[in-house]
């Protein structure tokens, strides 16, 4: 799955990720046609919890699908081979909403008679046998039906894209199960062969080559394709529709076949993708000193994806994140697709040809392909960022991190509840931000040795956490299980205080350490990592760097270099530890005085998240660190600039009473309105890239938040010609602008949207639309705009984006929360007529997220507690919520008169004297 830690609304990409809508379950299943016998009758056998029985296990599928994507229903045949391993009378395996139609066991020769059951808890499809099963090989047949919603986006679910109708499938982490009956765990790795049978007019694609098309009697045709590679059932992926194919160059060493699957006439928006898939994944082989182990590579667009995954053979990417037209497309749109593209292909390795044993470790998968994503876009595209923008990314994890209720990297999975969960900024951000601490402590070229050892060790089976740090202690020469498990197996993260002492002796600095928490939540009980740190300083006219692991409370670094008291020092080289710093004594203000100009651009990045996470632990004022971030975001530096928008937070508009949101305005107008004005609304021949990135970032904080009355108006002009000429804005400045003109609208632009949306064929300008709809301020309107929610005529899995963009501003979070409990049934829920299924409930809670008082805690409370009870993954998501809100409304409590005196007091911000960059 995709890296979810960009700029995007993290709740709903969460909602949309992992749900969509309600499917509509078939009827009720029936019994096979076979009776079972008396013995097998006599006693309900109790089906499993959690895991399956390892009595009897899969050695390979092949699978029969008969699909018509204008209809739900479908037909399956499934042949699955069985190893047994001892006697038993019952087979469990998973299904969810499949009606068995028929049934059947052979085991050497004989017909074994076999009765479904269904488990009243859980997926779990049992087939209890006549007589037992002996030890030795078996083959089970199952005639089956189900259904392709096209009200959500797990399992095989239907979109209808330019008046054609198409299947796609997701099936990551438990929801194979509901096309196929399967044995539906990762460890489950076996080999899988598909055949499908569709109307004319539609095509079939799958994870492996095609071998052969035959004519059907009534028309249709039948595609039958080439037996898989050992894969997990999470895996298997498929298509069926009227598609387009761009052939792209043939990549990697062993040149597999690549293209481009689109929806019908749209292969030219697939353009940037064909050219960049192939360098990607030759870049990824350098790497990892493995060729791509499968026989293609094709990449898909899907409609109303959530994201990407990354199905070997078959890679599915949300259609907006992959295609363009050419005169539509971006660069944020580009590099966007490139980084989830390095990260799906990185998944080729971690997670395909070397699988997780079972969920606890997703880290194995996750963390590692968000891992490689900036390591790979260094060295292919070293003028995108990607060593600096990881430290942003670091500092985002950091912050998934101050929560108590936050997961552990590997969590243990107890419940399917924590198999959701799983899938979260922990997994994938502080994962991440873990290994690439390790790689600086080992050194890059160990780590990339100890990848490339656990990799060929394990390749096409399943792995561990203890095989990934085996691996590793080998290459490094010593055992890396210490300080990984550290970070590995508890919560939070460590605050790291430094001191600088410079009496007799050689200059050093003293380290202590602690777990960081924000205001609102309470330490647990004592915590200690094994801590990598590296203290950059000065010495003399140069930069010099010592380094240790802080184990305990207290570790000495000795600054060998210093032959006076450094001028400034830096705990955190390179951002590359994961943990909060704070200085103490006068060690800060050196740095601010002189040493910040020296430091590095991550190092500043990285100074810009600790200041910000210190004021919102309540260890600095939230006006030393509101200052800092309008002195610093007068730098020239794009990702400067951007990393001071991240610390907005402490300014808040939940966070200070109604008589000062003026001066919040005035604040942002002035910071960033000068440089957005200078900017305007056009690209200019010959400016960077980083410009044109920067440029809609800007425009948005100081036209939507800071009200500059120029860019407003501007803004609600360009927004007017757009709706009948798309030529009126820059593709890279369409949702910005569209965001300041909703901001700042009245009723009449309102109904110029609504009416516009309601018209509109395309899919990519109608999601523009609708996040431009989801952004009015003015409550009346956002009321009335989300009854759009419940029109017929569109995709409920487009117009949800509205609810949860109505949650980003203070004045209508309430309304959004009114209406997700006044509708709660209508919107989700075992109803064939809610518009996300039960699956989804869990995750209606983000729409809470944004609160900052005690009433509103307990409102919260009230209403969602019984709820997310029993929805996936809900208590943990609730309890995040709660939390969150704690913590609001203690930093409100501690920090609002700083944050009210900053903004009352502040004059013209100060352009700091311009870095010396390294």
């Amino acid at each position: 799955m995709p890296n979810l830690l960009r700029a995007v609304v993290l709740s709903t990409v969460a909602l949309l990720c992992a749900c969509g809508a309600r499917q509509n379950p078939p009827a009720a299943e029936p019994a096979a046609t076979a009776p079972a016998s008396s013995s097998a009758a006599s006693a309900a056998p109790t089906p499993p919890t959690l895991r399956l029985p390892k009595d009897v296990r899969p050695n390979g599928y092949a699978v029969e699908l008969t699909l018509d994507p204008k209809v739900s229903a479908f037909q399956g045949t499934a042949s699955i081979g069985l190893d047994v391993a001892q006697p038993t009378s019952i087979v469990w395996l998973h299904g969810k909403n499949l009606t068995v139609k028929e049934a059947s066991l052979m085991q050497a020769g004989a017909t074994i008679d076999v009765t479904p059951l269904k488990s009243e808890k859980g997926d779990f499809l049992g087939f209890s046998l006549a007589k037992p099963l002996a030890i030795g090989t078996a083959k089970l047949r199952v005639v089956y039906e189900g259904a392709a919603s096209e009200k959500e986006t797990d399992g095989a679910f239907r979109v209808n894209e330019g008046g054609d109708w198409y299947v796609y499938t997701q099936f990551e982490p438990i929801d194979a199960r509901r096309v196929f009956p399967c044995f539906d765990e990762p460890e489950f790795k076996v080999p899988w062969q598909l055949t499908f049978h569709v109307p004319a007019g539609n095509v079939a694609v799958t994870n492996t080559p095609q071998l052969a098309e035959e004519a059907r009697p009534d028309g249709g045709r039948t595609y039958r394709f080439a037996r898989t590679q050992p894969l997990p059932s999470y895996l298997i992926a498929f298509g069926v529709g009227p598609f387009d194919f761009l052939a792209a160059a043939d990549s990697g060493q062993k040149k597999v076949k690549t293209r481009i699957i689109t929806p019908k006439g749209r292969a030219v928006e697939g353009t940037y993708a064909a050219k960049v898939t192939p360098e990607i994944l030759a870049a990824l082989e350098d790497y990892f000193g493995i060729p791509y182990a499968y026989e293609k590579l094709d990449v898909i667009a899907v409609p109303l994806l959530g994201g990407a995954m990354e199905h070997p053979g078959l890679v599915t990417f949300n259609s907006r994140m992959m295609l363009a037209k050419p005169e539509e497309d971006s660069l944020s749109r580009q590099r966007g697709f490139s980084d989830t593209q390095v990260h799906e292909l990185g998944h080729q390795w971690f997670g395909n040809l070397v699988t997780l044993a079972w969920w606890d470790d997703l880290w194995l998968n996750e963390s590692f392909a968000t891992w490689v994503t900036p390591r790979i876009i260094e060295t292919w595209q070293p003028s995108w960022d990607a060593p600096v923008e990881r430290v942003q990314d670091r500092s985002r994890s950091l912050d998934s991190d101050s929560l108590l209720s936050a997961r552990r990297i590997r969590q243990p999975i107890d419940t399917a509840n924590d198999i959701h969960n799983a899938f979260d900024g922990i997994t994938y951000g502080k994962g991440s931000a873990v290994l690439t601490m390790t790689e600086e402590w080992l050194g890059r070229e160990v780590f990339r040795k100890g990848i490339q050892r656990y990799l060929r060790k394990h390749a096409h089976d399943n792995a561990t956490a203890k095989d990934f740090l085996d691996a590793l202690s080998a290459e490094a020469g010593k055992d890396v299980t210490g300080v990984l498990g550290t970070f590995l197996d508890q919560g939070g993260a460590p605050l790291v205080t430094a001191s600088l002492e410079c009496g007799a002796g050689q200059p050093k600095v003293v380290l202590t350490q602690q777990r960081y928490l924000r205001l609102g939540s309470q330490a647990p009980g004592p915590q200690t990592w094994k801590v990598p740190v590296c203290v950059e300083y000065a010495a003399g006219n140069k930069d010099a760097r010592a380094c240790t692991v802080l184990e305990g409370e207290r570790a000495e670094v000795v600054l060998p270099e210093a032959k006076t008291c450094p001028a400034w020092v830096f705990p955190n080289a390179e951002g590359a530890g994961f943990f909060r710093m704070q200085l103490a004594g006068d060690a800060a203000t050196k740095l601010l005085k002189t040493g910040v100009a020296k430091l590095s651009r991550s190092e500043r990045v990285a100074l810009l998240g600790d200041v910000k996470a210190l004021a919102l632990s309540g260890a600095l004022p939230a006006s030393e660190a509101l200052a800092l971030a309008a002195r610093m975001a007068q730098d020239p530096d794009r990702v400067i600039v951007e990393s001071t928008m991240d610390m907005l937070d402490l300014s808040s508009a939940r966070l200070l009473p109604e008589a000062r949101l003026p001066d919040r305005a005035r604040f942002l107008r002035e910071t960033y309105g000068p440089r957005a004005r200078q900017l305007g609304f056009v690209s200019r021949k010959g400016e960077s890239e980083d410009t044109r990135l920067l440029r809609p970032r800007l425009v948005r904080v100081a036209g939507r938040d800071g009200a500059d009355p120029k860019i407003v108006a501007e803004a609600r002009a360009l927004s007017d010609k757009w709706l009948t000429d798309k030529r009126a804005i820059e593709p890279e400045m369409v949702d910005a602008v569209l965001a300041v003109a909703a901001a700042h609208g009245d009723a009449a632009f309102q109904q110029k949207l609504l009416t516009a949306v309601r018209a509109e064929k395309d899919r990519s300008t109608r999601q523009h639309l609708l996040g431009a709809l989801s952004g009015f301020r003015d409550p009346v309107l956002v009321k009335q705009g989300l009854s759009l929610v419940f029109d017929k005529a569109l995709d409920p899995r487009e117009t949800m984006w509205m609810v949860f963009g109505a949650t980003q501003h203070a004045g209508t979070q309430g309304v959004a929360l009114d209406f997700v409990k006044e509708n709660y049934d209508r919107l989700v829920g075992d109803s064939p007529d809610a518009l996300l299924p039960k699956d989804a409930a869990g995750r209606m809670v983000f729409v809470a997220g944004g609160f900052c008082s005690p009433e509103r805690r307990q409102e919260i409370s009230d209403f969602f507690t019984t709820r997310n009870a029993n929805a996936p993954g809900g208590p943990r998501m609730l309890a995040q919520i709660l939390e969150s809100v704690d913590q609001c409304v203690a930093l409100k409590s501690v920090q609002a008169a700083s944050i009210e005196s900053f903004l009352t007091g502040r004059g013209t911000p100060r352009p700091p004297q311009a870095p010396t960059t390294r």
